[in-house]
């Protein structure tokens, strides 16, 4: 009985990895937020004061969007229902591009094309978002099967 209409590569990619990582991140900055906040941007320093409670509200909701994903990716990728799981691929892969946009605004252009310079954080924003992004349009058009 199938599981799901990804193939192997792009199912364990998209139904594994990636929700792991999202739980990943999700615990990570719900264990330190103030962190987590202020490495979105580490070029920037951060004053004590910056972790207002505005601050706190949407870095915990951000980290609430991230725990929303995990089982989002799960459902729609380990299902037989191909439209399902292309659209959930699209619609992810349209915000991959919103996350790395949001990414260079808050870190500036000079930061944004200096990778090496660039923290854990900046590299899960954009280097990992764009990776699954690419992956996601190669499943897209057929490239895995």
């Amino acid at each position: 009985m199938p599981y799901s209409c990804l193939p192997t590569y792009p199912l364990i990619l998209f139904g594994i990895i990636e929700p792991a990582l999202l739980i990943w991140a999700y615990t990570t900055g719900m264990r330190d937020p103030v962190r987590f906040f202020s490495d979105q941007a580490p070029n920037h320093t951060l004053a004590p004061t910056c972790f207002n409670p505005q601050a706190e509200a949407l870095t915990l909701q951000m980290l609430n969007v991230l725990l929303l994903l995990a089982p989002m990716a799960l459902v729609c990728c380990w299902n037989i229902n191909t439209p399902t799981t292309k659209w959930y691929l699209m619609s992810v892969a349209v915000a991959d591009l919103g996350h790395v946009y949001a990414t260079y605004r808050g870190v500036g252009r000079a930061y944004f094309i200096t990778p090496a310079g660039w923290n854990n954080l900046v590299w899960g924003n954009v280097g990992v978002s764009a990776f699954l992004h690419v992956n996601r349009l190669m499943t897209l058009i057929g490239v895995f099967g």
